[in-house]
C-alpha cells in the first residue's frame, strides 16, 4: 500500500501525529498539550469516550474489551500486512476523522490507547506520520486502572498480576514494532512529572511544533507514585484501620464510597505483598528489560529500542 500514489491526498497537507500508550499512562495529557498549540488540532466533538479515533472508524478493529485485557486479543496487534488487506483503509479513516479536526491546522493529532500495538499498521497507511508513545511504570499503571478490571483480574486485588502482565505483553509487542518505525518518540510519564520543561522541549522538537514557554508544563497533575509505592510495599496496612472506619461511617450516605472500596482495602493488605513476590518472580526480568524497577515506582531508565520477544498469549504461570 505504501507504494500507491497519494501525492494529491488531503492528509499530505498535514503532519499526522498518533499518540499511544496504555490507559492512565499520560496519553490524554500529552494529547491535550499538543492540541493546545495554535498550530495543532486534536479530534473534538466525536461524542465518544475521550474523543479517541479508534471509536469512530470502521477500517480496523477498535475497542477490543476491557482496558486491562485488550492487548491479549488476537486482533489487537496490527502490522503492514493488515493494512494491505484493506486497500481503502486510508481513505475510510480520513473520511471518519477529518470532520472532527480543524483542517486549518498543520498538525493533526489522534490519540487512542491501542495505537501502542498498531504503529506499523498506521505507518503503512500514513508513511509520514509521527508517533508519540507514553509509558508509565507497570505497577503504577495497573493500580491506576484496576477499578475498571474484572473481579478475577484485579478489581478487588485477586488476580492483580494479570494486570501487570497485560502491561508487559503490550509493551513487548510495541518494543518489537518500534524497530520498524521511522518517526518515533517515547516519553516516560515519570520523566514528564519530574522534568516537564525538558520533556516538552523534546516533544516540541520532535513534532517541529511551537509549544512556546513550555506550554502545558503547568497542566501536569500530581504524581501519585509515592502513594502507589506505599500500597505496593505494604498493601496499605498502615492506613487500613482509618480507611475501614471511614467506609463504615459513610456506607449508604451520599458522602460514602462504593462498598467495593472497602473490600479492596481489606484484600490489598492480604494479597498485594504476596503478589509482589509473584510479579517479581514471573515478570520481573521482562519489566527490567523495559527500563523499570519493581522496587522503585517513580523512576525509569530512558527509553531505547530493544529487541524484546513477546511471550505467548495467555496468563503467565503463577501470575494469579
Amino acid at each position: 500500500m505504501s507504494g500507491t500514489s497519494t501525492s494529491g491526498a488531503p492528509w499530505n497537507d498535514h503532519r499526522l501525529v498518533f499518540i499511544g500508550g496504555l490507559h492512565r499512562s499520560g496519553t490524554a495529557l500529552v494529547a491535550r498539550i499538543i492540541g493546545s498549540s495554535p498550530d495543532a488540532s486534536g479530534l473534538t466533538g466525536t461524542g465518544t469516550s475521550m474523543d479517541e479515533g479508534q471509536n469512530i472508524q470502521d477500517a480496523y478493529p477498535g475497542a477490543l474489551g476491557n482496558t486491562s485485557q485488550w492487548s491479549f486479543h488476537p486482533q489487537a496487534h496490527l502490522t503492514e500486512e493488515d493494512a494491505r488487506r484493506t486497500p481503502d483503509a486510508r481513505e475510510r479513516i480520513w473520511q471518519s476523522w477529518s470532520p472532527y479536526w480543524d483542517l486549518g491546522r498543520a498538525v493533526l493529532v489522534e490519540k487512542s490507547a491501542p495505537n501502542l500495538t498498531k504503529t506499523r499498521y498506521l505507518q503503512e497507511l500514513f508513511p509520514k506520520a509521527r508517533f508519540v508513545v507514553v509509558t508509565r511504570h507497570p505497577v503504577v499503571q495497573a493500580l491506576a486502572v484496576r477499578k475498571w478490571a474484572t473481579r478475577t483480574h484485579g478489581r478487588f486485588t485477586y488476580g492483580f498480576p494479570r494486570l501487570v502482565e497485560h502491561w508487559v505483553h503490550a509493551h513487548d509487542v510495541f518494543a518489537q514494532d518500534a524497530l520498524h518505525i521511522e518517526n518515533l518518540l517515547v516519553l516516560r510519564y515519570e520523566h514528564l512529572m519530574r522534568e516537564p520543561v525538558r520533556e516538552l522541549d523534546r516533544l516540541a522538537r520532535f513534532l517541529d511544533l511551537d509549544l512556546a514557554d513550555g506550554a502545558g508544563a503547568g497542566a501536569m497533575g500530581t504524581d501519585r507514585s509515592s502513594r502507589y509505592a506505599e500500597l505496593w510495599e505494604t498493601g496499605g496496612r498502615g492506613h487500613l484501620a482509618g480507611r475501614v472506619r471511614h467506609h463504615l461511617a459513610h456506607i449508604g450516605s451520599r458522602r460514602g464510597t462504593p462498598r467495593g472500596d472497602l473490600v479492596r482495602d481489606v484484600t490489598d493488605v492480604a494479597l498485594l505483598p504476596r503478589y509482589r513476590s509473584v510479579v517479581s518472580e514471573h515478570l520481573g526480568e521482562r519489566i527490567r528489560a523495559h527500563g523499570y524497577d519493581l522496587d522503585v515506582l517513580d523512576r525509569a531508565v530512558p527509553w531505547a529500542p530493544a529487541a524484546v520477544r513477546p511471550a505467548p498469549l495467555g496468563p503467565t504461570a503463577g501470575a494469579r
